[in-house]
């Protein structure tokens, strides 16, 4: 599982850029810190993707939102859709 952590700028836009790359995803909002300012953030949780997938889409959106970077985190776990 790959999980994206961004600001959260405009969520239609991040939309938009799964959409283009036909990838599911789970996005919930958080609140984060960056460089010692408190700002709104955006988890994105993404299974059953590349890793070059997921740098793509982390690309788009540090593009898109015009930041510095963006998280992106391999988590190592199993799933099962029942």
């Amino acid at each position: 599982m790959y999980r994206i952590v961004t600001e959260n700028k405009d969520q239609d836009v991040i939309k938009k850029i799964f959409r283009r790359w036909f990838c599911d995803y789970t996005m919930y909002n958080a609140v984060g810190c960056w460089k010692g300012s408190e700002e709104d953030s955006l988890v994105i949780e993404i299974e059953g993707q590349s890793r070059s997938c997921v740098e793509g889409i982390a690309r788009d959106i540090k593009s898109e939102n015009n930041q510095e970077s963006v998280l992106v985190q391999e988590i190592l776990t199993s799933c099962v859709f029942v």
